[in-house]
């Protein structure tokens, strides 16, 4: 799934819950490095919208992430 703000980073996370933690983890690790090398892209671009949108996602994903390692 493609992860580009805030509204599909919580699209793919209802997505997600339905897998085992280590699988959702792996989801959200290869969609933070992708939304990261975005954020990069975005930056070198001087989109300042984009680094924003990237940052918000970033933010999702790794609360997820925080959740799911806590219960762990």
């Amino acid at each position: 799934m493609n992860i580009s703000d805030e509204t599909t980073a919580k699209e793919a996370i209802a997505m997600w819950r339905s897998k085992a933690p280590k699988e959702q983890l792996r989801h959200i690790r290869q969609a933070i490095e992708t939304l990261e090398l975005n954020q990069m892209h975005y930056e070198n671009r001087g989109n300042e919208k984009g680094i924003i949108r990237s940052e918000k996602a970033i933010d999702i994903l790794i609360q997820r992430r925080t959740e799911i390692e806590s219960g762990l």
